[in-house]
């Protein structure tokens, strides 16, 4: 990433060092996503996790990540977006270190459920910070390719990153590799970043508590019902009270004079758009990144290295169509490159419905993960900007915030959704095949079954991509 000074948006001179600094805090925030999926059988052994637990090394994070990314996005509007970022980027460090060197299961899960309180903090500030220090322009163009660039390349090399470092180390060093760079940003930061507020209001703390309880109870909600079923009664409640919640938060700040989330945010079209297909993009990419993790290990039958160094096109493809957007934005604006993104994604999530055990890697796979990444690369880029789109700067923290909350929220659901969808295919394909025998099925018969609930899982991602299309025709600025 090259390193440009540019006129800050009041009119001094950023530090040619800032928006590095700041696309690298969005990198290792995103790389957090996925880097832990590959190292989950290694850490399982070492700490005799069950199936639940393990899971949880998941969930911990994602629970308080989705469930305070709103408040994470004001705080920054309130309290200084490169204080918040700092703080944000420190609890993420210690959460990391700790997590490293865990030897029990529940200070691991601790460190997790750090981790993403850390990242809540720290994921919205970095896009409000772009767009307040950057005037409009080729600058915030700029930082907005490199912003999207690193949203979408984190989730990819946090893939590879996952299993090198499991097979070549240590499963421990998904979690302290954070550790030098979050130092490194501390050191940083006071030194390249001004300090960023919007007008100074009160903290709405009702609609704060009533906003990340609201979520909390969706996501831990959704979280169960993928684990035990649709049907099970605790996430029924969950999911109940998150209903609740959210109609009082409504209210709640339709009342307040100052507002946590000011809903006029959500009554502009080419916002609320961008927030739709943020959600249905990333509830398309992690359960399209989770079986195709699994399908490269279980049914093509690579080694952890082996299947995360697949992903590596998709690297290169975000990387390169984030580029070539940057070029186009100002040409086309953001509607013809949000809907050729959303397309691809959709064509790409497709064409994986084919896998199977012979599947050739350069013949589909390759193809379909460079497409993905033309995909994200693409839409990553142009949906920011469309999500910004008219955000006075007082606002900015809460907006992207928003963004990230939409994203968040819908990639846990995407994955509890779909990967519940497709254990129901491979069950049934199974239960099929068994007929009357009990013996248990053999190598050959669970790979087969496991391509037929991965097919269906790829299908319906594909399905959400395609309606972030038809979202992006409706709602997308001709302009």
């Amino acid at each position: 990433m090259t390193a440009v000074n540019v006129l800050g948006a009041s009119g001094k001179r950023l530090s040619a060092f800032a928006i590095p600094l700041i696309c690298t805090a969005q990198l290792m925030a995103t790389l957090d996503v996925t880097i832990v999926n590959l190292a989950l059988p290694a850490i399982q052994r070492e700490l005799a996790l069950s199936n639940a637990g393990l899971a949880w090394v998941i969930d911990a994070y994602t629970l308080a990540y989705a469930g305070l990314l709103l408040l994470g996005g004001r705080a920054g509007d309130l309290a200084g977006r490169r204080r918040t970022l700092m703080i944000g980027i420190f609890v993420f460090t210690v959460s990391s270190l700790i997590g490293g060197f865990a030897h029990d299961p529940g200070i691991l899960l601790a460190a997790r459920a750090g981790q993403g309180i850390g990242a809540a903090l720290a994921t919205p500030t970095t896009l409000s910070l772009i767009t307040t220090l950057c005037p409009p322009g080729p600058a915030r163009t700029k930082a907005m390719v490199a912003y999207g660039a690193m949203a979408g390349l984190g989730i990819t090399l946090g893939l590879v990153l996952g299993g090198l470092l499991t097979e070549l180390a240590s499963w421990r060093w998904v979690f302290l590799v954070n550790v030098p760079i979050g130092v490194a940003l501390l050191a940083g930061a006071p030194r390249v970043l001004p300090e960023s507020t919007g007008a100074r209001r009160r903290l709405d703390v009702l609609g704060a508590a009533v906003g990340t309880a609201a979520l909390t109870s969706l996501v831990y909600g959704v979280i169960r019902a993928g684990a035990d079923g649709w049907g099970d009664p605790a996430s029924t409640v969950a999911l109940g009270a998150a209903a609740l919640l959210l109609a009082l938060f409504v209210l709640v700040e339709r009342r307040t004079a100052e507002p946590m989330l000011p809903l006029r945010l959500l009554a502009h079209r080419t916002r609320l758009g961008a927030y739709l297909i943020a959600g249905l993009l990333f509830a398309c990419l992690y359960p399209s990144f989770f079986f195709l993790s699994r399908a490269l290990q279980d049914v093509l039958g690579q080694e952890p290295i082996e299947a995360g160094l697949r992903f590596l096109p998709i690297g290169f493809g975000v990387l390169v169509f984030a580029l070539v957007t940057r070029r186009l934005m100002h040409v086309t604006g953001t509607r013809p490159l949000v809907l050729g993104g959303t397309a691809a994604t959709a064509a790409a999530a497709l064409c994986l419905v084919t896998v199977d055990a012979g599947s050739s890697y350069p013949a589909l796979l390759l193809p379909a993960l460079i497409g993905l990444g033309a995909g994200v690369g693409t839409t990553f880029v142009a949906n920011a900007a469309s999500a910004m789109t008219d955000v006075a700067e007082a606002d900015a923290g809460i907006a992207s915030g928003l963004l990230s909350t939409f994203q968040a929220v819908g990639g846990t659901i995407g994955v509890a959704a779909l990967a519940a969808l497709a254990a129901s295919v491979t069950e049934a394909d199974l239960a099929g095949r068994a007929g009357s025998a009990s013996a248990a099925p053999t190598p050959g018969a669970m790979r087969e079954a496991l391509v037929s609930g991965f097919g269906q899982g790829f299908a319906a991602a594909g399905g959400l991509a395609a309606l972030a299309l038809v979202i992006a025709v409706w709602t997308a600025p001709k302009r």
